[in-house]
């Protein structure tokens, strides 16, 4: 016998974000961030990343941050004004300056699509990142779909897991 299958209503953070209440040309919270050079560290031990740009110094004038270090601070954007909890679709990102560590960095962005093809729902926003001196550091596009299961499976289970912590 086949398990039912319903996509998830709640999860221990709170209600999902259902597609129809996301907004397109919604802006969200700017958000600030400066990267220091511990956090450079971390990264790069838990990355197996050891390029001397990131440990001793680069053409840019000192360490810089691997390029990769900007993709959770833009997630987070998303994550601060929706709850999703979707697969990643599509990603770009345009790194047009380093990520320099102790640099004030101010990341701006918006809901910019919106569709359903078939039968799943995906969301695209963009993300800006400019430092203190208003350089802009990096651009980045994402698109992701909002569930693995079509949208004619229901909203209705829980995380187990985590639904007590709510």
């Amino acid at each position: 016998m086949t398990e039912a299958k319903a996509r998830v209503l709640y999860d221990g953070k709170a209600k999902r974000t259902e597609y129809d209440e996301f907004e397109i040309g919604s802006e969200f919270t700017p958000a600030q961030l400066t990267l220091t050079l511990e956090q450079i560290d971390y990264f790069c031990q838990g990355n197996h990343d050891y390029h001397e740009w990131y440990s001793v110094d680069s053409p840019f004038g000192g360490r810089i941050c691997p390029p990769l270090m900007n993709y959770r601070a833009a997630r987070d954007l998303l994550s601060a004004k929706y709850n999703v909890r979707g697969l990643l679709y599509e990603y770009e990102t345009e790194n047009i300056n380093p990520l320099k560590p102790n640099k004030k960095l101010r990341l701006t962005g918006k809901m910019t699509n919106k569709w359903i093809k078939r039968d799943k729902e995906f969301i695209e926003y963009r993300v800006t990142c400019v430092d203190e001196d208003g350089t802009e550091i990096f651009r980045t596009r994402r698109v992701h779909v909002l569930d693995a299961l079509p949208r004619s499976v229901p909203r209705s289970a829980t995380n187990e897991k985590t639904f007590n912590k709510l």
